[in-house]
């Protein structure tokens, strides 16, 4: 049975996390700007050598001639190295906060559990429900957790030097006044080296938010004598995308992974305990308090909805021509997990029997 006070539990649990992934997304970003201060002055001398030939309709430099110009040549340097650092730098504020992250959920996932017990036996349920969760068990989750966030923040460094030197090839039109060819190449430079910085936080938040989950999972399992399972919880709000509104509610068995959200998804998994009698506590469960979805979804004024799901989609439920549930499609990431994401309109238009939507 859940009520407010689980769902209060549950939402400072989300809070806690959220704020640990907050933090590592501060660190990260803080040292990929500093890093960014250093290089620039370079850059500014370098991308002046090279707005220098955009004048009288010079030709853009080939890749081999700009691998000649040494003052260019400095700052991709410096650059490349700045990367690797700022790729272990990463690697290290992410793993240090997916193990905090594991410790805070073991610590509150029992009383998330308890709290749906009456209230005259919940403590001592949470102190049992706790001591079933091994120091080991979560050490484990620890280390699966670092391999993949080693294995993810690899490559940040190679994947931004080889967008810098895509962005040096790119070129100009010939003839353009040296200043704006120098904002334009720096602009394009700096958009390069901060696409790592995306990518590093993309990981931060979803790796620490599935180690989350993962810890959720091993608590529920080594618990599962006294659940009916969990529940896909969403915060039904304005971040909400349209998938996590439509796999609200849905349940799985304890042992299942999950939820299984898009990349930086923060749904949480909903323990769900048993009917008290099944339980040997003679006593009757107030109504359970879990939010439905769909009917929150419909009472909500047009403008809302159309935020929420976009206009095409919006109207597509709206004439009944797709349900409800079709509006989540499950998506399989090579490398990665399978996630749900919101289903495109060209496919619930093929679901209505529409034909496809001119360009």
């Amino acid at each position: 049975m859940v009520d407010r006070r689980t769902l209060r539990l549950l939402r400072d649990l989300a809070a806690d996390v959220g704020g640990q992934a907050d933090e590592a997304v501060r660190l990260i970003t803080a040292a990929w700007l500093r890093a960014w201060d250093d290089l620039e002055p370079a850059w500014r001398e370098a991308v002046a050598d090279l707005a220098d030939r955009a004048v009288s309709g010079r030709a853009w430099p080939s890749p081999w001639e700009l691998s000649r110009i040494a003052r260019l040549m400095q700052a991709v340097n410096a650059t490349s190295r700045a990367l690797d650092g700022l790729a272990v730098q990463a690697q290290s504020h992410i793993t240090t906060g997916a193990a905090a992250t594991v410790a805070v959920v073991a610590a509150s996932e029992p009383a998330v559990i308890a709290s749906q017990y009456p209230a005259v036996v919940a403590a001592a349920a949470a102190e049992q429900i706790g001591g079933r969760l091994v120091p080991s068990a979560l050490d484990a989750i620890v280390a699966r957790t670092t391999g993949q966030i080693t294995s993810l923040t690899l490559p940040l460094s190679a994947e931004a030097t080889e967008a810098l030197s895509r962005a040096l090839i790119r070129g100009v039109a010939a003839g353009e006044h040296p200043n704006k060819v120098a904002r334009d190449v720096l602009a394009r430079v700096q958009g390069a080296f901060n696409g790592g910085l995306t990518r590093a936080i993309n990981v931060a938040r979803t790796e620490m938010l599935d180690a989350y989950r993962e810890t959720s999972r091993y608590a529920h399992t080594v618990n599962a004598d006294v659940l009916d399972g969990w529940t896909w919880h969403a915060d039904l709000g304005p971040r909400c995308c349209t998938a996590c509104w439509v796999m609200h509610g849905r349940t799985y068995p304890a042992e299942v992974p999950g939820p299984w959200g898009h990349q930086q998804c923060r749904c949480a998994r909903l323990p769900r305990v048993k009917p008290w009698r099944e339980l040997g506590i003679e006593m009757d469960e107030p109504a359970d308090l879990m939010p439905n979805a769909q009917a929150r979804f419909d009472a909500l004024p047009h403008a809302r909805q159309v935020a929420v799901m976009g206009a095409a989609r919006l109207a597509l439920y709206r004439s009944s021509a797709v349900t409800w549930a079709d509006l989540a499609t499950r998506r399989d990431n090579p490398g990665w997990r399978p996630s749900y994401v919101p289903t495109p309109v060209r496919d619930l238009r093929r679901m209505a029997g529409l034909k496809p939507e001119v360009p």
